[in-house]
């Protein structure tokens, strides 16, 4: 086992403003803590941009702000300012950005490096120049990292065959939920839910999450009942507008932005989850905590990953999987029929149980051993070095 005794670990990313990423790295700290501070850890989180924060730091943990202003010539520069003065002994990062100016700084220092990738690169950056450069850049950077942490297999697999990271450097680390706590979240009251009973989308109303989609699919649908969608952006006027144009307007439910949305997942019958691209879902991961059926389309990457079990599942229409219904992405028709297909008989019921049995893998122990597994593995391979 690596000692972590009198250790600094520096952790480092864009910021708190929200997101999945950034809930998750403040919950591995969390999960970290015992182990860090019986060690003597120093332990800090360094946020390249000065942003409103919406996840809080746990704090045993010094927290650093830097103002990169979303830049990347001026998160590097900072960042090495910072590195070059404290000297930590292991960058941990999250997010392109921060994984990018992480590992040249690293490198540049002798200091190894941990990054985490949340999101499949090849789906997540445009075609424009600026994805271009993005996804250019992490094929450069990326196998110089330490260690390359994806979120799931599917990411996992884009940056081996598309970016040249070594498969030997790559370590898969799910997502970790603490059920208790979302029990509790899911416990809490709440006045503006509908009468009838509904199933649920949840997420930022972008082009990428496609919500048209799953309105289109739930209007084509034999469904009979409501669809609540949870998310505030840019898409909230055109998809009223569709709910309008199909008729569906009285049984469409846009509530906007919850602080809070276990709620109204906890009331819901199912998830429904039809985006274009994916690191690691984290709403269908909590809505399997919760024990909520799901259905969702077969983006890169995850969705393959929890409902069957497997990354490279096709679709040519959906699929009954183990763990819920897949759907082949962005086909409307197969989106109704899976809506048909969760709600004939009693596959609701079903589904519920084995939900239930599928969020067994994302707990904290399996985290936390997974990190400090492949901490130690870094550490001492740099020893070597």
């Amino acid at each position: 086992m690596y000692n972590y005794n009198n250790k600094s670990i520096a952790f480092v990313i864009n910021s708190l403003e929200g997101g999945g990423a950034e809930r998750v790295i403040c919950t591995l700290l969390r999960i970290m803590q015992d182990t860090f501070t019986a060690a003597n850890c120093k332990i800090y989180l360094v946020l390249l941009d000065d942003l409103p924060e919406e996840q809080q730091c746990p704090d045993y943990v010094e927290k650093v702000t830097l103002s990169a202003k979303g830049k990347l010539i001026p998160s590097y520069r900072q960042l090495n300012q910072w590195v070059k003065h404290n000297k930590p002994d292991l960058l941990v990062s999250f997010l392109t950005r921060s994984n990018i100016v992480s590992t040249i700084i690293g490198k540049r220092h002798k200091i190894p490096s941990v990054i985490s990738e949340r999101v499949n690169t090849s789906s997540h950056f445009a075609t424009s120049r600026s994805g271009f450069i993005s996804k250019l850049m992490v094929k450069m950077v990326y196998p110089q990292a330490s260690c390359v942490v994806p979120v799931s297999q599917g990411v996992m697999q884009d940056l081996v065959e598309n970016y040249a990271v070594p498969q030997s450097k790559c370590t898969v680390m799910y997502n970790a939920y603490d059920q208790t706590v979302l029990a509790e979240k899911a416990s809490q009251p709440v006045t503006d839910l509908p009468q009838k009973p509904y199933f649920i989308g949840i997420g930022r109303l972008v082009a990428n999450k496609n919500f048209t989609l799953m309105i289109k699919a739930f209007a084509k649908s034999n469904s009979e009942r409501d669809l609540v969608i949870l998310g505030q952006g840019p898409d909230m006027s055109v998809l009223k507008a569709l709910t309008i144009e199909l008729g569906v307007d009285s049984r469409v439910h846009l509530l906007g932005f919850r602080e809070n949305p276990y709620p109204y997942l906890a009331h819901a019958d199912y998830l429904l989850s039809t985006s274009n691209a994916e690191g690691f879902p984290n709403g269908i991961a909590e809505a399997m905590c919760l024990g909520k059926p799901v259905i969702a389309t077969n983006c890169q990457s995850g969705p393959a990953e929890i409902l069957t079990g497997d990354n490279t599942t096709q679709t040519t229409n959906y699929v009954a999987a183990q763990h819920g219904i897949l759907c082949k992405l962005g086909d409307i028709n197969a989106v109704s029929q899976a809506i048909n297909a969760m709600e004939s008989g009693d596959n609701i019921a079903q589904y519920r149980i084995k939900s239930q049995q599928r969020a067994a893998s994302f707990t904290y122990q399996s985290m936390q051993i997974t990190f400090i597994n492949l901490v130690q593995k870094v550490m001492t391979t740099n020893l070597k070095v």
